[in-house]
């Protein structure tokens, strides 16, 4: 794929619970981009091989942002308990394999952290969390991604607030995303409602005045309004950024998940949404490489 003579462009990846996305970045200007059902890396690798041949253009590098839990050092998937069939995929050296090129990996959300770090909100101080079919998050300080020991600190979703609460997939209970993610909503949709339906379809029937339904997001609008307050303490970031599928309801969601965090939180959380919708996570995936020397 490295053909010399043909301009280079910076590719990314960004591999959801539900769906991956993947782009050509120019200069940090998103130029192309593609979107289809999560599977594995097969499917990664031709939609990247497609958009690199309609550009006419080879990749100066690549960025993965992927969930967790990583070996960032490895460039390894570990475990991730919403995407069993890419535990133990060797992305880094499999890609580097397929396109000669730096490939990069890490968290998605701390890939959407350094996507609104460098192109959204732009704050230095703020928690980034994803509210989709996991929970997922990432913490800048001081304009840096905080990235622990391991490269897997943000990790929101697995905070427990109720320790005999649901069980989640993580092998505790009660945490933030066994709570409140679209895979937490759409268990409780089975237990209370007997029916197999979606976290967004849930939330239509709770518009509609479902009370089982309204019960249901309430829950989960309160768990994740007490995680932000928890965050909101510990952090003392500028703001909250929210991103994710569970966003695009915001209109009936956000009320309700404001309302919580407010009691939680000693002073009112300033809560936002990302200015770059559902592509903030291929936006950091972009500028990982530009990251990475403060966790190496």
């Amino acid at each position: 794929m490295a053909v010399t003579g043909m301009e280079s462009m910076i590719a990314a990846v960004d591999i959801g619970g539900t769906r991956t996305r993947v782009g050509l970045f120019r200069e940090g200007e998103l130029v192309s981009r593609a979107s289809f059902p999560t599977e594995g890396l097969r499917e990664v690798v031709r939609a990247l091989r497609e958009l690199l041949r309609r550009a006419g253009v080879r990749p100066a590098s690549i960025g993965v942002a992927a969930p967790a839990p990583l070996d960032m050092r490895r460039g390894v998937v570990l475990n991730c308990p919403n995407l069993p069939h890419w535990h133990g995929v060797r992305v880094v050296e499999e890609l580097t394999a397929e396109f000669g090129c730096e490939v990069y990996l890490a968290n998605d959300a701390t890939c959407a952290a350094i996507g609104e770090l460098e192109f959204g909100h732009r704050a230095r101080d703020f928690v980034y969390i994803t509210w989709s079919t996991g929970i997922g998050g990432g913490i800048v300080s001081g304009g840096r991604v905080v990235w622990g020991k391991d490269g897997q600190a943000g990790e929101v979703g697995h905070m427990v607030l109720v320790p005999q609460g649901p069980h989640c997939r993580c092998g505790k209970r009660g945490c933030l995303e066994a709570l409140a993610s679209g895979t937490g909503i759409a268990r409780a949709a089975r237990e209370l409602l007997g029916e197999e339906l979606t976290a967004a379809e849930v939330v239509e029937r709770a518009r509609e005045g479902d009370h089982t339904a309204q019960r249901i997001i309430s829950r989960a609008c309160e768990a994740l309004g007490q995680g932000i307050g928890v965050l909101w303490e510990v952090v003392e970031p500028e703001m909250i950024v929210l991103g994710g599928g569970l966003t695009r309801s915001w209109d009936y969601l956000g009320p309700m998940v404001v309302s919580a965090a407010r009691e939680f939180a000693r002073t009112p959380p300033r809560v936002e949404l990302t200015p770059l919708g559902d592509d903030v996570g291929l936006y950091g995936a972009s500028a990982l490489h530009r990251h990475l020397s403060y966790f190496r």
